[in-house]
């Protein structure tokens, strides 16, 4: 988890620099999305602990995995990769085109899973 929260500031520290509508979509469905999931992790903490199936923990899970998923694709659509990351934080952003579905796709992924995890909180 701790290694994908990184992977998560920094791509999204890489696409604040970025310029394309798509990319700056990008970066804010994965802050809204980052958001919501910080604040139903904490609400449901102790459910998920004891009750890992209940539907609350399911959902939260579900968007932890669809953020996972949102960052891989900016990594993709950014021509970076885990092996070879950019080596630095203002690494700039090279589009590959052919990736844009699989980002668009990311996106609204992700931002039904802000609605989801935004429905659990209390």
């Amino acid at each position: 988890m701790k290694r994908t929260v990184v992977w998560f500031v920094v791509c999204l520290t890489i696409v604040l620099v970025a310029c394309s509508p798509l990319e700056q979509n990008a970066r804010n469905t994965a802050a809204a999305l980052q958001g919501a999931i910080t604040s139903a992790q904490a609400q449901y903490q102790t459910e998920c602990t004891a009750s890992p199936k209940d539907s609350p923990c399911v959902i939260i899970n579900k968007a932890v995995e669809a953020q996972n998923a949102l960052v891989t694709a900016v990594e993709a659509y950014c021509g970076w990769s885990e092996i070879a990351p950019p080596a630095n934080g203002t690494a700039t952003c090279v589009p590959v085109k052919s990736a844009a579905s699989g980002l668009q796709a990311a996106i609204n992924n992700a931002t039904l899973f802000i609605s989801e995890v935004k429905g659990v909180l209390k």
